[in-house]
């Protein structure tokens, strides 16, 4: 299992009018906790990428639980349980600063030729560096 933590403060512009983060962008904070863990890992997307390799969001689970406020600081926790091969599934559970559960949920991405744009198994470099995290 491979676990990821990032901190980010909510800003203005991702809340509505009732002064709540809009729904909408609990999916882009599931992204940041995803970019930060692959990064971690020396795997950023770009390099994904330079290998020819695309992974195109194809399943996004989202249960929010509480709101969350501008200027709150939340952690974003994320979480590979099983090595990436035709897929990669990442859950992630979103905290307040009072360590409370606020969102939670999962995004399942795929790997596809940049090319041909068909589905094709993980590289063997991200195989290789998520191996020692389920043996």
């Amino acid at each position: 299992m491979y676990i990821s933590e990032t901190i980010l403060e909510v800003r203005y512009y991702e809340t509505d009018l009732m002064g709540i983060v809009h729904h909408s962008n609990y999916v882009r904070y599931f992204e940041c906790g995803r970019s930060k863990a692959l990064k971690d890992l020396g795997l950023p997307i770009e390099k994904i990428e330079e290998e020819g390799i695309m992974m195109p969001v194809t399943h996004v689970e989202c249960n929010y639980k509480l709101p969350v406020k501008m200027g709150e600081i939340i952690r974003i926790v994320s979480t590979i349980k099983d090595c990436p091969r035709a897929r990669i599934i990442i859950d992630t559970v979103i905290y307040n600063q009072k360590n409370e559960v606020v969102c939670s949920g999962s995004v399942t991405l795929g790997f596809i030729n940049s090319l041909s744009r068909k589905p094709t198994r993980a590289p063997e470099s991200v195989v290789k560096v998520f191996s020692p995290y389920f043996m």
